[in-house]
């Protein structure tokens, strides 16, 4: 059996091919690489010589330097939300926010996935919700967000520290088709790109629908 078969990688893949196709390589390399307490800085959160304390809706997240193991709570603790994490922490820029919400089509490179994140995002959250709008108000405050005076129901929620959602739905009405949109603060490409950005939706989606739906109990937070 060749070496790489035996470490369970392909035949005939090098190490810095493997490296490539590891999502998780580039910011775990570029979060050892870096000063933890200057990444606490960029991201907005505690560092406490030992680990990193990462806000996510009424949660923490917690992340070691530099083994970069991570904790969550159980419904918190997958793989799409440990690998954003550690892009958050990596790529954090320190920008402040913009206090001005645009739509996913008007951040970097949103346009390019524009089509896919209605499709998979905003329909999804519409087809759920459009004729329950208590059943995702619930859901959205039990996830700690903050009621706002947009469309029929708009709807606050605090991901990462500097990485804020609103959500708006409009019921339709016998002129107007029901709708839901997603904006994001005109910063939030400085600290997700935007396919990372759909990717986030899709988890906080997710979420949303379950909470509804029964499927989901949520832990007391700390």
């Amino acid at each position: 059996m060749r070496a790489a078969e035996r470490r369970g990688g392909k035949p005939g893949v090098t190490d810095g091919e493997r490296k490539e196709q590891d999502p998780f390589a580039e910011p775990s390399a570029l979060l050892r690489e870096s000063d933890p307490g200057d990444v606490a800085e960029r991201a907005g959160i505690p560092w406490d010589g030992r680990e990193f304390r990462v806000g996510f809706l009424r949660w923490n997240l917690y992340v070691s330097h530099p083994e970069l193991s991570f904790r969550a709570p159980d419904f918190l603790n997958t793989f799409v939300i440990k690998l954003l994490t550690l892009i958050y922490l990596a790529r954090a820029e320190a920008v402040p926010p913009a206090n001005r919400w645009v739509p996913y089509r008007e951040l970097k490179d949103g346009l390019f996935y524009t089509k896919s994140f209605q499709d998979t995002v905003e329909d999804r959250l519409l087809r759920r919700f459009a004729g329950d709008l208590e059943g995702l108000r619930q859901a959205g405050l039990e996830l700690g967000g903050r009621l706002v005076e947009q469309g029929d129901l708009g709807m606050v929620l605090q991901t990462y520290p500097r990485l804020p959602l609103l959500f708006i739905l409009w019921r339709g009405d016998e002129e107007f088709e029901p709708s839901a949109r997603i904006l994001f603060d005109a910063s939030a490409t400085s600290y997700l790109n935007a396919f990372e950005l759909r990717m986030l939706c899709g988890e906080v989606v997710g979420r949303l629908i379950n909470l509804a739906d029964g499927r989901l109990k949520l832990p007391h937070p700390e």
